[in-house]
């Protein structure tokens, strides 16, 4: 499968007017990035919907993947919830690949508070692109 990067990512493109706009670091084991979620994301009242808190994970896995040179899609990803994610809270998402197996990645991600808190997890299987 072949996939084109664009920058109207509703994840990390910064041409999508409606988009997350998140951008990732390196780190040793991945990535990460500070995201502040609006309103505009919300599911409840104060509360962030949890397909955005999935929107989030997933491409903290994409990018860990792309951090050690591969370009994947998903192909199964699991979230576990864990505790509401508040509007216009300051958390820091994490994303790790654990096994590269050649055309399966396998890697995981994690949202976390200020204060360290795990407000949600997730593990993928990605599979690699561009063959």
């Amino acid at each position: 499968m072949i996939v084109k990067n664009t920058n109207r990512c509703f994840a990390c493109g910064d041409a999508n007017p409606i988009g997350l706009k998140l951008k990732f670091a390196p780190i040793s084991n991945g990535v990460e990035a500070k995201f502040v979620p609006s309103e505009l994301y919300e599911g409840f009242q104060n509360i962030i919907h949890g397909g955005i808190i999935a929107t989030l994970l997933d491409e903290a896995i994409a990018w860990a993947c792309r951090r050690f040179g591969v370009d994947a899609v998903t192909g199964e990803l699991t979230v576990r919830y864990k505790k509401p994610l508040f509007t216009n809270t300051p958390v820091k998402i994490v994303g790790i690949v654990e096994q590269n197996k050649g055309k399966l990645l396998y890697g995981k991600a994690y949202i976390e508070d200020a204060y360290g808190t795990v407000i949600a997890s997730a593990t993928a299987k990605m599979v690699r692109a561009n063959q």
